[in-house]
C-alpha cells in the first residue's frame, strides 16, 4: 500500500497538531504494554522461587546466631542461681576456677564480671582487664542508663554492641542478680566478642550466598544496625533488584531483627529486566520515528517565524529598558546603544555610536575586558565604575556584561547592561558621614554610653565607658550589662533593673497604662520607678583592683528591631570623696557640740523652773530665749546625727504590718502642735477601705512630722493642709497639700539634697537646717518607697510618698478593686 502523501502538515490545522500528539503516544503505550504483559507472570514466577530460597536460607542463620548467644544465657543462669544459693555472700576463690573453665571453653567470652552493689569486684579472666577493677557503674554516663533500665525491667538483657578496649566489637549479656528477699544484689556481666559471636553464622552465610545484618528494633522511629553492612539494610528497605528475608531473632531483653539479602542479583530477574529494557527501547524509537517524521517539516517552517518574533521583541525591550543596554563588538565598536543609555551618558545616539567605548572608561577597553573575561572563567561580569558624563563629570554606574559567542554567530559581541547608582552611592557616602559624626561624639563625650539588649547583651560601648573599667574591648562583648553593672555582690540592683525593664515591657503593651502615663508624665518623671528612665549609685571594680563609685541612668529607647537600653555611666569617685569628707567633718562637730549642750539645755531648765528661786523679768526672759535657741540647736544637731546615720546605714528600721489610715491619722494627732503655732488647720481624708501596709512606724511618724511642719510653716494663717492618701499598684500613695508661696522653679531640683534652703528673706525666717527632706527621702527609699513633690510657686506644693502594701490576699484583691 501506497504511503500517503504528508504535504497537508504544511497547515496549521487542528487535526495535524492532534495527530503529531496522538500518535507517537499510542505506538508508544501499546508497544510498552505489550511489552509488560509478557514479562508480568515470568517476574512474578522468579520472585516467588527466589523469596523461597532466602527466607529458608535466613532461617538456617537465624539459628546459628541464636545458638551462640543463648549458650551465654545458660552459663550466667548459672552464675545467678550460685549467686542467690550463697545469699550474695561469695569468695573468689569459689568462682574464679569456674569462671575461668567456661571462658576458656567458650571462645566468644571475653570476661564475665560480678558487680555487686553496681561496683565490678570480680573480673575473669583478670589478665589485660585490671582497669575493671572497682568500676562503679552509675558513674559511667554512657552505660550507666541501659544498666538502670534492666535494673528496673527485673529481667537480663543483650547490651551493644560497643568497642572493646581490646579492640573489636563487643556484646554484653547483663543479668540484674536478686535475692530471695527480692533485694537487688548487684549486676552480673559477659562480654562477647562479636566477631567469634557471628564467625561461624558468617562462614554459612558465604556458601548461602547471602549477606546478613542484624537491626535493633527497640526504637521504631530510628531503627540502628548493630552489625552488619549498613548497605544490605538499606536495600532490603528499598527492595531495589534483590530479594530480602526478615526474621526475628529471639534474644533476651532485645528486639532483634535478622536481614538477609542475596549477594547477586539473580540472573532470572537480570534477564527479564533486559528483556523489559529491550522491549521499551523498541516502542521508544518506534514513537519517535513516527514524532520526528510529522514534525520535521513543521519546526523548519516556524523556525523563521519564531527568530523573526524574537528578534522583534528584543529589540522592543532593548529600546524600552528602564536601564542602559548596549551591543559592543570585540573590537570595542558601538552595535547599537539604547535610549536610555544616551541618557544617563548626555548623548545623542548619533553622538554615542561615534566614539570608542574606551573613551566612557579605561576599564572597558577590548583588551582590558578579555582579560577581565578570561580571568572571570568566561562568566558574566558586574561591577561598579565611574562612566565620563558628556558635560565632563563622572557618573557612577553599576556594570553587568557578557560575551555573546556561538558557532553560527558570524562575529562575537558584548551586551552591556548599566545602571545609574549615582544617587545610591551619594547617599550611602552621606549616611556614612553623618554615622562617623556621630561615632565620634561618642567617643568624645567624657561620660561612658552603652547600648544593650532587653537581656543585657552589650552591643556597643565608647571609650569613656572602657575607661571606667579598664578593660579591653573585647572583653565587654563577652560580658553581660548586668553582670558588669551589679557583679555578684548586688543581687538587690540587678532585680531593681530587671524590675524596671519589666515594668516597660508591660506599659508598652497596656494602652490603658500608656494614656495614664501620658496624663501624669510631671509626676511620674520625678519617681525613679517610672518606666521613662531609671538612675541608681552603685559601686564597681576596675581591672586593677581599684573601687570606683558611679552614677548610671538606663532609659529604653525603641528601635525598628526592637528595644534598646541606653546607659550614660558617670564616675563620681570625687564627689563620694568629697561627701565623705562632709560627712567625717559633720559627725566630729555634731557629737563635741551634743555633750556640752544637753548640760546647757538641762541648766537652763532648772533656773527657769525656779531652782534660784524668782528671777528678774528681764533676766527670766533672757533665761527663756536662751533655753529656745538651744533646744533648736539640739533639733539640728538630732538631724545632722539621723542624716549621719542614714548615710553610714546605721539606723535600724522595724518594718511592720500596719494600717495605713491608724498610722497616719496618729502622726496628723502628735503634730497638732504646728496647726495652732502657726494657725492653720490639718484637713485629713481617710482611705475608703483601709489596707495594711509595711513600714517602720517610728520612721513614719518622722517623716510626717516633717512634712505637716513645713507645710504648716510656710501656709498662710488660717489656710488648710490637706493630708489624703490613694492605693496604686501595690502601693499606698500619701498626700500633703498646702496652699502656701509654693517652691521656685529653680530650686526644686535641688530640694532633696542636703543643706538645701529655699533663699530669700521669707523663707529663710522659718528656720531649719535644709536637712529634713533628705533624711525623709533616704527613710522612704529605705522602707521600698518614693518620695516626691509638685509645686507651682504662689499657689502652694504637694509633697507625697508611697509605702508598698502588704502582701495579704484579701487586701490584694480590694486593692485591685480600687485600681
Amino acid at each position: 500500500m501506497a504511503i500517503p502523501s504528508l504535504r497537508f502538515l504544511e497547515r496549521e490545522s487542528p487535526g495535524r497538531r492532534w495527530l503529531e500528539r496522538i500518535l507517537p503516544i499510542i505506538v508508544f503505550v501499546g508497544t510498552g504494554l505489550a511489552t509488560e504483559l509478557i514479562l508480568f507472570e515470568e517476574r512474578r514466577r522468579q520472585e516467588s522461587v527466589a523469596r523461597e530460597n532466602i527466607i529458608s536460607n535466613a532461617g538456617e542463620i537465624r539459628a546459628i546466631i541464636e545458638s551462640q548467644l543463648n549458650t551465654t544465657i545458660y552459663l550466667a543462669s548459672g552464675l545467678v542461681s550460685f549467686i542467690k544459693s550463697k545469699d550474695g555472700q561469695y569468695q573468689v576463690q569459689e568462682v574464679e576456677p569456674w569462671l575461668l573453665d567456661l571462658q576458656s571453653k567458650e571462645p566468644s567470652i571475653r570476661n564475665i564480671t560480678l558487680a555487686p552493689g553496681n561496683k565490678i569486684q570480680t573480673v575473669v579472666p583478670m589478665t589485660g582487664n585490671e582497669s575493671a577493677l572497682g568500676l562503679y557503674y552509675p558513674d559511667q554516663q554512657e552505660q550507666w542508663p541501659a544498666i538502670e533500665k534492666i535494673i528496673r525491667s527485673t529481667r537480663p538483657a543483650l547490651v551493644g554492641p560497643f568497642e572493646l578496649k581490646q579492640g573489636g566489637l563487643g556484646l554484653a549479656y547483663r543479668v540484674p542478680v536478686f535475692l530471695k528477699n527480692g533485694n537487688y544484689w548487684g549486676m552480673i556481666s559477659t562480654v562477647l566478642n562479636a566477631k567469634v559471636v557471628f564467625r561461624l553464622a558468617e562462614q554459612r552465610a558465604q556458601q548461602l550466598r547471602l549477606h546478613f545484618s542484624i537491626a535493633d528494633l527497640e526504637n521504631a522511629s530510628n531503627v540502628q544496625i548493630i552489625y552488619g553492612n549498613t548497605k544490605n539494610a538499606e536495600i532490603a528497605d528499598r527492595s531495589e533488584n534483590r530479594i530480602t528475608g526478615k526474621l526475628k531473632l529471639n534474644i533476651p531483653g532485645r528486639n532483634l531483627e535478622l536481614i538477609a539479602t542475596s549477594s547477586n542479583p539473580h540472573s532470572d530477574f537480570i534477564y527479564t529486566q533486559s528483556q523489559r529494557f529491550a522491549g521499551w527501547l523498541v516502542a521508544i524509537l518506534l514513537s519517535l520515528l513516527i514524532a520526528k517524521t510529522l514534525q520535521s517539516y513543521r519546526k523548519q517552517t516556524r523556525a523563521y517565524f519564531a527568530l523573526n518574533e524574537s528578534q522583534q521583541r528584543f529589540m522592543r525591550a532593548f529600546n524600552t529598558a528602564p536601564q542602559g543596554m548596549a551591543l559592543v563588538d570585540t573590537d570595542g565598536k558601538w552595535i547599537s546603544a539604547n535610549p536610555m543609555l544616551c541618557t544617563i551618558l548626555g548623548y545623542e545616539e548619533y553622538e554615542l555610536l561615534q566614539k570608542p567605548i574606551s573613551d566612557l572608561a579605561e576599564q572597558l577597553s577590548p583588551s582590558a575586558l578579555q582579560q577581565q573575561w578570561e580571568h572571570q572563567d568566561k562568566s558574566s561580569l558586574q561591577f561598579e565604575l565611574n562612566l565620563r558624563h558628556r558635560d565632563g563629570n563622572s557618573v557612577t554606574c553599576l556594570l553587568s556584561l557578557a560575551l555573546i559567542e556561538y558557532e553560527n554567530l558570524e562575529k562575537t559581541y558584548w551586551i552591556f547592561q548599566v545602571i545609574d547608582i549615582s544617587r545610591r552611592v551619594a547617599a550611602e557616602s552621606q549616611l556614612q558621614a553623618s554615622a562617623e559624626y556621630t561615632q565620634t561624639i561618642l567617643n568624645k563625650v567624657v561620660e561612658g554610653i552603652i547600648s544593650a539588649s532587653l537581656d543585657g547583651e552589650i552591643r556597643s560601648i565608647n571609650p569613656a565607658a572602657m575607661a571606667l573599667w579598664k578593660q579591653p574591648e573585647k572583653f565587654y562583648l563577652d560580658t553581660n550589662f548586668f553582670t558588669l553593672i551589679c557583679g555578684d555582690h548586688s543581687p538587690h540592683l540587678r532585680a531593681e533593673i530587671q524590675n524596671f525593664i519589666a515594668t516597660f515591657a508591660a506599659t508598652e503593651n497596656n494602652t490603658a497604662k500608656q494614656n495614664t502615663m501620658e496624663q501624669n508624665t510631671d509626676e511620674r518623671n520625678m519617681s525613679a520607678n517610672s518606666p521613662l528612665y531609671f538612675t541608681r549609685e552603685t559601686s564597681i571594680t576596675d581591672a586593677q583592683a581599684n573601687l570606683v563609685h558611679i552614677e548610671f541612668s538606663l532609659s529604653p529607647l525603641q528601635q525598628k528591631t526592637g528595644t534598646e537600653l541606653i546607659i550614660v555611666v558617670r564616675d563620681i569617685s570625687e564627689r563620694k570623696r568629697l561627701e565623705l569628707m562632709q560627712s567625717e567633718f559633720v559627725s566630729i562637730v555634731s557629737h563635741e557640740l551634743r555633750t556640752p549642750l544637753t548640760s546647757i539645755i538641762g541648766s537652763l531648765k532648772l533656773i527657769e523652773g525656779g531652782i534660784f528661786g524668782n528671777l528678774p523679768e528681764s533676766l527670766a526672759r533672757m533665761i527663756h530665749i536662751a533655753l529656745q535657741n538651744g533646744q533648736q540647736l539640739a533639733l539640728i544637731i538630732n538631724d545632722i546625727l539621723d542624716m549621719d546615720k542614714l548615710v553610714a546605714g546605721k539606723m535600724d528600721f522595724v518594718i511592720q504590718t500596719l494600717s495605713a489610715n491608724q498610722l497616719i491619722a496618729e502622726s496628723i494627732e502628735n503634730n497638732q502642735s504646728f496647726a495652732r503655732e502657726y494657725q492653720v488647720h490639718f484637713n485629713f481624708m481617710r482611705l475608703e477601705q483601709d489596707c495594711l501596709i509595711k513600714a517602720d512606724a517610728q520612721r513614719v511618724q518622722q517623716i510626717m512630722s516633717n512634712l505637716l511642719s513645713n507645710a504648716a510653716k510656710f501656709s498662710r494663717p488660717d489656710s488648710k493642709v490637706e493630708i489624703n492618701m490613694i492605693k496604686e499598684f501595690g502601693y499606698v500613695k500619701i498626700f500633703v497639700k498646702d496652699h502656701g508661696e509654693g517652691i521656685p522653679e529653680q530650686f526644686q531640683d535641688r530640694l532633696f539634697k542636703k543643706f538645701s534652703q529655699v533663699d530669700g528673706s521669707s523663707t529663710r525666717q522659718k528656720g531649719g537646717t535644709g536637712l529634713g527632706l533628705s533624711i525623709c527621702k533616704q527613710m522612704v527609699n529605705r522602707m521600698q518607697g518614693e518620695i516626691a513633690f509638685t509645686s507651682k510657686e504662689g499657689e502652694g506644693s504637694t509633697f507625697y510618698f508611697t509605702l508598698p502594701i502588704a502582701d495579704n490576699s484579701a487586701v490584694d484583691e480590694n486593692i485591685s478593686k480600687d485600681v
